[in-house]
């Protein structure tokens, strides 16, 4: 459950950012995968961990800041050791 935990702290942080940079379709697209991943609980589909560990390429098309890329980071690394952990 920790790992999950940093992936929804990863995930706020990612969207309160982004919408105070003024980039929403960027923070729609996190807040989406965030109400996804609290909607399933501690039973994260690989469909979203899918999403979040790939979207690494996002930063560079979004123009994002040092900050925001750092942020990304935090959510694709978070996604991908849930992902390692599912059997």
């Amino acid at each position: 459950m920790n790992a999950l935990n940093d992936l929804i702290r990863s995930l706020e942080k990612m969207i309160v950012e982004l919408n105070a940079n003024g980039k929403i379709e960027s923070a729609i697209f996190f807040t989406n995968w965030y109400n996804e991943t609290i909607k399933c609980g501690d039973k994260v589909s690989l469909e979203i961990l899918e999403k979040l560990s790939t979207c690494r390429a996002m930063s560079q098309y979004s123009n994002f800041s040092q900050k925001e890329e750092m942020l990304l980071d935090d959510v694709v690394d978070s996604a991908i050791a849930i992902k390692n952990k599912v059997p």
